[in-house]
């Protein structure tokens, strides 16, 4: 009796043992975010690390983060200074059609809008998109676009529920400072259910998922015929 109550497999125990995953991934990206354009490099083993717990494959934390860190390192710095500038421009936009006293303001705000959503869905999903499969940049970017319209429903609860808490956060500072020591993983944890459920839905091999498992040193000695089915596979 006292060994089961005391055993690792106990339900307490294990949730107990997951927060603690959850403080350290939101330490770790919360550290290696500091210097803000290493966002996308630590957004992208943050994800890496949470889509390997949904699938029950979660194993040296640390060690992992660190690994999809460096070794996604130039694309995604890439890809955030992209969506960076082109969240900019939407922005700028958006102001500007804001303050104007045009006639057609009206419909101009509101094919801003629905840009904005697009964007935002497509950042939502890049990042994962990046941490799970190989693709050249603009292959990555394609396929989270297009993946964030095909899956609009998907798409339209992460938004919701991504503005949904940074209003809270907003309102609330405590939240805000909850969510930095250990929000920022569970988000990613939330989240990472949608986004397996979808990937799955182009690589089935996602359930027992050997390919995840490779480092990305593996990935670059397939040839490049087996890069662009895959990639074929994803954006379809």
């Amino acid at each position: 009796m006292m060994r089961s109550i005391f055993s690792v497999d106990n339900p307490v125990f294990k949730f107990i043992s997951r927060i603690g995953d959850m403080f350290i991934l939101s330490l770790l990206w919360l550290v290696t975010s500091i210097p803000v354009f290493t966002l996308g490099a630590s957004t992208t083993a943050l994800y890496y690390n949470t889509i390997k717990i949904v699938r029950g494959r979660d194993s040296s934390l640390v060690k992992n983060y660190f690994r999809a860190f460096k070794s996604n390192f130039k694309d995604s710095t890439i890809i955030f200074f992209i969506m960076f500038f082109g969240g900019a421009v939407v922005l700028s936009y958006l102001y500007y059609w804001a303050q104007s006293k045009e006639q057609i303001a009206f419909v101009m705000n509101a094919l801003g809008l629905g840009v904005a959503l697009m964007y935002f869905a497509t950042l939502l999903f890049v990042f994962p998109v990046l941490a799970v499969f190989e693709n050249k940049i603009n292959d990555t970017l394609r396929t989270a676009f297009l993946m964030a319209i095909r899956h609009w429903k998907v798409s339209f609860v992460l938004v919701v529920c991504s503005f949904g808490i940074s209003y809270v956060c907003y309102r609330i500072p405590i939240v805000a400072y909850i969510m930095l020591m250990i929000g920022s993983a569970i988000l990613a944890l939330i989240f990472s259910v949608q986004f397996v459920t979808v990937f799955r839905q182009y690589n089935p091999e996602l359930a027992p998922d050997p390919e995840i498992e490779k480092p990305k040193e593996e990935k670059k000695k397939e040839t490049h015929h087996v890069r662009r089915v895959r990639a074929g596979k994803v954006i379809k």
